[in-house]
């Protein structure tokens, strides 16, 4: 007779079977069984297996009464609501049971990545404050900020913000006046684009261009125009 540890242990597990098949425990789910089959008969075409038992161990009252009333309440409501239920509402139902949002770690990439392409144009591109096209056009008003703010309000330029401050970038300005170019760019493409991403459509490789950046011939006014019109069609269409 093999008595190893593996056969005692194979011969423990076969006698806690027959218990389980046999013993007080299936002794209990048989007259469960049979008290649920009982209950369902008044309703036609349920059965045992559409019918859940919950066991909630608790000595508080109170909490047993608050669990019987939500579950006896469950099979209604879902009922009501099945018929209702909208692609909202169950989103909504989702994000409840979600932690995060599943686009959270790519929004965090983006933000990163936009930061990272701020920081590197602010310290390639020189800006000016309104102070300083103040003083470059050489005009004489004690309100500095107004001659940023009259050739802003006719679309000759575009300022970026940053730190809560307004900086014009110094490519659109050339003896301390705005070029044609970037007014024309504007009309095309200044209510489609925030000021930070008109500073990189200047400032970033453009296929219409022959892979040449605007800002590298800004000069050449119809070109950059023509580049900045294909823009627009492509948010247009």
């Amino acid at each position: 007779m093999d008595s190893s540890p593996r056969s005692e242990a194979k011969a423990r597990k076969i006698a806690v079977k027959r218990n389980l098949r046999t013993g007080p425990a299936s002794a209990f789910a048989s007259k469960l069984r049979n008290a649920m089959a009982k209950v369902v008969r008044s309703k036609p075409g349920a059965g045992v297996d559409d019918t859940m038992v919950v066991v909630v161990e608790t000595p508080n009252q109170a909490v047993r009464d608050t669990i019987r009333d939500i579950v006896e309440h469950v099979p209604g409501i879902i009922e009501a609501r099945q018929s209702k239920l909208t692609d909202d509402a169950i989103d909504a139902l989702v994000s409840v049971y979600m932690r995060t949002a599943p686009n959270v770690e790519v929004e965090r990439l983006l933000y990163d990545s936009n930061a990272k392409a701020r920081a590197r144009f602010l310290q390639e591109w020189p800006g000016f404050t309104s102070k300083d096209l103040a003083d470059a056009a050489g005009h004489g008003s004690k309100n500095k900020s107004m001659t940023a703010s009259r050739w802003k309000a006719k679309g000759k330029v575009f300022p970026i913000k940053h730190g809560g401050a307004e900086y014009f970038p110094a490519f659109q300005f050339e003896d301390g006046q705005p070029l044609e170019t970037v007014g024309k760019v504007l009309a095309l493409l200044g209510e489609r684009k925030s000021g930070w991403q008109l500073a990189f459509w200047f400032t970033s490789p453009n296929g219409w261009l022959d892979g040449k950046r605007p800002v590298d011939v800004i000069k050449d006014t119809k070109a950059v125009a023509q580049a900045a019109a294909h823009e627009a069609e492509d948010i247009i269409g």
